[in-house]
């Protein structure tokens, strides 16, 4: 039995033994103390955890409790001595506000203390000689008078030291700042956060601001490639994290590229292409070399040495540019796409992602006009998550943003159509209004999700008025990963309702089995390979931890 089962059997027993003064509802008692000796029952395992889990959370005063007793439990846990090492905290300090024409400094270490407010990592090892950290940042509107990319220290019981950022702001207004940390051995982003700064001329300068964000671990993936893409000033910037190579410059895609490919995407999925299979194939991978090519030459050369190494493990894209479906990026290596063989996972930059997920409390939403298989979807992903029966669904907007704002919840599962006004905006069709990007402002705000750091699965089907949509460009991952998301998958174009279906289903079977969220995703994608004239494999774009898996225990 884990630490993470034990402590929540300590907190079960010590709820049956003092019910019925827990419970906001008295009149329940007896169905709750049955779900509690149902659950203690059980032998040790995933079942007997969600059992717990789910008979703790069948009151709202109890859950209360138990959140409590739970986070008490874990505090004496980690301060045993020998029992746990200290967790580590990605912090920045800088002015959130300025005058115009200074220069600013933006301090940045790897602490223990993750200071008021920080939400709570898991400690991990670190080896006595310590671990060398990459602290990058980037933005599109200000600019960095020393290196954009330094090295600091990590060692087992103190902070690493503080490196200098110099920061200038060439024009007034809002700006926005990302800062990113990787292991310097290779791998992913370990922590990351976005700075806001507002440069006024004739203002003053606020003294600094601190902010934190948590690490999950120091360790190194060596056989994955990660590519950082950051907006610059008139284009794009392109980092092979850990090659021996500064940043290099590109133009940006032009917008009516972006549209073309997306068209003819939403064109296939909808049945309503001239290209047979084969002329569908041959158009996306005529795209996919078209995307290659945005990659300055030294970049590709570099990105393509690596992905020649053996036991290269994925591609990891760190960006917040989403306008672009990167999952069509074609392999150097053959004449096909580069997610057919390997795992390709976007991160923000916004938030760290999580390295650990679980999926207890789902919540499903289908919308008010549902795909024809978005019940039968709700209902093979809730079987696999836990013992049979019927899942609770959301029919409402007003009801999901109160779960969102709450927070309560380690799986949202979106099973829907979504729509796409001439603004731009997507939105899923509910009850009482539909459900946008906008709506999520408040969660953002908060970080809502940044306690269990959900893996959210919007899985949208083809558009109700049939016009071009998407679940990423339309600001759905970078909204939800801000408001504190582990993980987010969804599409860049249309995807047919039998197809999605299907991919949902193998990644779910995969990912709940232990398969890591990347190369469950591989699966999911070769899963439904097979009609060349449907897109929906390439469709999926996901976001988070590359090796992140699903662990028994509850809130994060």
């Amino acid at each position: 039995m884990n630490r993470d089962e034990d402590a929540l059997r300590k907190v079960a027993e010590q709820a049956r033994a003092q019910l019925p003064a827990l419970l906001e509802n008295a009149g329940a008692a007896d169905r709750i103390a049955r779900l509690l000796d149902d659950a203690l029952a059980r032998p040790s395992g995933p079942l007997s955890q969600l059992a717990l889990h789910r008979a703790l959370r069948a009151d709202p005063g109890l859950e209360r409790w138990a959140r409590s007793a739970m986070r008490v439990a874990e505090s004496r846990l980690r301060a045993e001595p020998g029992t746990a090492p200290p967790a580590r905290y990605l912090t920045t300090a800088m002015p959130a506000r300025a005058r115009g024409g200074k220069r600013l400094a933006l301090h940045a270490a790897i602490t223990l203390d993750g200071g008021p407010g920080s939400v709570p990592a898991r400690p991990f090892p670190i080896p006595p000689s310590g671990v060398d950290v990459l602290i990058s940042v980037a933005s599109e509107t200000l600019l960095f008078e020393n290196d954009e990319v330094q090295t600091v220290r990590v060692r087992p019981a103190a902070d690493s030291e503080t490196v200098l950022f110099v920061v200038t702001a060439p024009a007034p207004g809002r700006h926005e700042l990302r800062v990113r940390a990787y292991v310097a051995s290779g791998g992913g982003e370990i922590s990351a956060m976005t700075r806001t700064l507002v440069v006024d001329p004739e203002g003053s300068t606020e003294t600094p601001r601190t902010l934190t964000a948590r690490l999950d671990h120091l360790t190194a993936d060596p056989d994955g490639v990660t590519l950082q893409i950051d907006r610059a000033a008139g284009g794009l910037k392109f980092r092979v994290v850990g090659a021996d190579m500064p940043a290099v410059f590109s133009a940006a895609a032009p917008p009516d590229m972006i549209r073309d490919i997306l068209g003819d995407a939403h064109r296939m999925a909808t049945g309503r292409t001239l290209f047979d299979s084969m002329g569908a194939r041959r158009r996306l991978t005529d795209w996919g070399l078209t995307m290659w090519d945005l990659l300055p030459g030294e970049v590709r050369e570099e990105v393509t040495g690596r992905l020649k190494r053996d036991g290269v493990t994925g591609l990891t894209l760190c960006t917040d540019v989403s306008a672009l479906p990167w999952e069509l990026l074609t392999d150097p290596l053959s004449d096909g796409f580069l997610v057919d063989r390997m795992p390709l996972v976007r991160q923000t930059g916004a938030r760290p992602p999580a390295r650990a997920l679980t999926l207890v409390d789902p919540v499903f939403v289908h919308g008010s006009n549902p795909p024809p298989d978005a019940q039968a979807e709700i209902r093979a992903v809730y079987r696999l998550l836990t013992d049979p029966g019927e899942p609770a669904q959301v029919m409402r907007q007003r009801d999901l943003l109160e779960r969102i704002d709450a927070g309560d919840f380690n799986l949202l599962h979106l099973a829907c159509h979504q729509t796409h006004p001439e603004t731009g905006q997507g939105g899923v069709a509910m009850s009482d209004g539909p459900f946008q990007p906008v709506s999520l402002a408040r969660a953002v705000r908060s970080a809502a999700l940044g306690r269990r750091c959900p893996l959210v699965f919007f899985n949208a089907c083809r558009s109700v008025d049939g016009g071009s949509y998407d679940t990423v460009m339309g600001g759905w991952a970078e909204q939800f990963m801000r408001a504190g998301a582990g993980a987010f998958v969804g599409s860049s174009w249309a995807v047919r309702s039998e197809t999605a279906f299907a991919f949902a289903s193998a990644f779910y079977e995969k990912f709940v089995a232990g398969v890591p969220l990347g190369a469950a995703s591989l699966a999911a994608r070769r899963a439904v390979r097979g009609d060349d004239a449907d897109p929906t494999g390439l469709a999926y774009a996901v976001y988070g931890d590359p090796s992140a898996v699903v662990v028994t225990g509850g809130e994060r």
